[in-house]
């Protein structure tokens, strides 16, 4: 399998000097919401010998069960994948009593994944969709239309 991608131009700041240079990015097959939990059932339900509707109901617990225990103050590890926690914030105070449960809130939740995981992905191929599909015609160069081919 391999990840597409399309070619854009970005403003590059990293001289300290502006630079537009072309730049790999994921298209837009990675739509926003990406697979869902229906469709992961199904696949799932392929490789496995679990029917669908039991991997939809498991994986809706999942998120309760992940939701509960990150609300408790603990991490969620899910081997193989990684580990869910939640970062916390408050505002600066003067006194240390003055850090109230009512000043504490979380910042955010974020995933870590496994350093396995990550590693084998990595090793994902990307495979270029030809220019003629997202670049208008007036922008084609000979040395696209060659690529393309």
């Amino acid at each position: 399998m391999s990840i597409p991608y399309v070619v854009r131009k970005k403003a590059d700041l990293s001289s300290g000097e502006r630079k537009e240079l072309w730049y790999g990015v994921p298209s837009k097959m990675q739509r926003r919401g990406g697979v869902k939990n229906k469709e992961l059932a199904v696949r799932m339900a392929k490789t496995t010998g679990f029917h669908r509707g039991q991997i939809e109901g498991i994986l809706s617990e999942l998120v309760e069960s992940i939701q509960d225990l990150l609300s408790s103050g603990h991490s969620v590890t899910i081997e193989g994948l990684g580990t869910f926690q939640t970062a916390l914030t408050s505002q600066g105070c003067v006194l240390p009593e003055q850090v109230t449960p009512g000043k504490v809130a979380i910042s955010r939740v974020y995933f870590v994944a496994n350093s396995k995981f990550s590693r084998e992905l990595k090793k994902t191929k990307c495979t270029r969709i030809p220019f003629k599909y997202y670049m208008p015609e007036s922008m084609l160069t000979k040395n696209m239309k060659k690529a393309d081919r």
